[in-house]
């Protein structure tokens, strides 16, 4: 039995020729069956309504991603205030996180809407930048938040403090704070662990380090992380936002109030994932 009337918004990779065509297609569909779809202001679809500001509320029931990670990720920028599901149908080049196949769209759109998926919860954080007691840059971050070089590629010194107690200072090319989510991105390729996505806990994980002895930790999501640098950096959230750093400043993390909400296949598995995308565990025979 079909649902109500539903709003949807459907947000594709704008660089992408594939992706525009696929989001027309599957919003000529949507409206064929009598629900409404939305659009960005920036990226027009025929039939679809424009989103006012790109404000995204409570009155979409989910939002369907066409592109890959980078284009997901862009879309949970748009949830500082209401979070609905993604469906993240997969044109890019890795797709953890856009597990649909686009050669099944109308099949994957027909489940959602008809309530036939599951539906997960990834927690976010909440990073704050504070310049003489006054936040200048805030965002959340479904990924990771990256410190790193403002301008030359010289060693960073890094002080890392977990509810003010001290952690370690790191002399490394940079620091990724990775949620589980973003433990298999940024962090999983300058070493860092996978942590499973059911975990409530963050990853820290400095970036080419100058010491042996500073390897990637674990912390709990509930903790609040300050950071803070002895020459200008970078913070880079989720590839997407960033904000020039000076010594002075404080950067703050802690576990963000507002999840993302994601549509995953019935027989979906994160060892499955990393076994097909990153050949996990696979072991390559060579002939003699």
């Amino acid at each position: 039995m079909q649902s109500s009337k539903m709003k949807i918004l459907i947000i594709f990779k704008i660089k992408s020729s594939k992706a525009k065509n696929l989001a027309q297609k599957a919003t000529d569909f949507l409206l064929s069956i009598d629900h409404q779809v939305f659009c960005e202001e920036n990226q027009q679809i025929e039939g679809a309504t424009p989103l006012k500001n790109n404000q995204l509320d409570s009155e979409i029931n989910f939002v369907t991603v066409i592109g890959g990670d980078g284009t997901l990720l862009y879309s949970t920028s748009l949830m500082t205030t209401s979070v609905v599901p993604i469906l993240g149908i997969n044109l890019g080049s890795l797709g953890f996180l856009t597990p649909f196949s686009s050669k099944y769209v109308f099949d994957h759109l027909h489940q959602a809407i008809n309530n036939q998926l599951i539906q997960t919860r990834r927690f976010r954080i909440d990073v704050k930048v504070l310049r003489n007691q006054k936040c200048i840059f805030s965002s959340i971050a479904a990924n990771d938040a990256v410190i790193n070089h403002k301008k030359l590629a010289r060693l960073m010194t890094i002080n890392c403090y977990e509810n003010n107690e001290y952690i370690s200072t790191y002399k490394a090319d940079g620091l990724i704070l990775a949620t589980p989510m973003g433990s298999t991105a940024y962090a999983l390729a300058a070493g860092g662990p996978i942590i499973s996505p059911q975990m409530d806990a963050l990853a820290i994980v400095p970036i080419c380090p100058h010491q042996l002895t500073q390897r990637p930790l674990i912390i709990d999501s509930s903790s609040e992380l300050t950071v803070n640098l002895e020459k200008p950096g970078f913070l880079t959230v989720d590839g997407q936002r960033g904000q020039e750093i000076e010594p002075s400043d404080k950067i703050i993390l802690k576990k963000s109030q507002l999840p993302i909400k994601l549509f995953l296949p019935n027989n979906y598995s994160i060892f499955k994932v990393l076994k097909h995308k990153l050949s996990w565990g696979a072991r390559e025979a060579f002939n003699a």
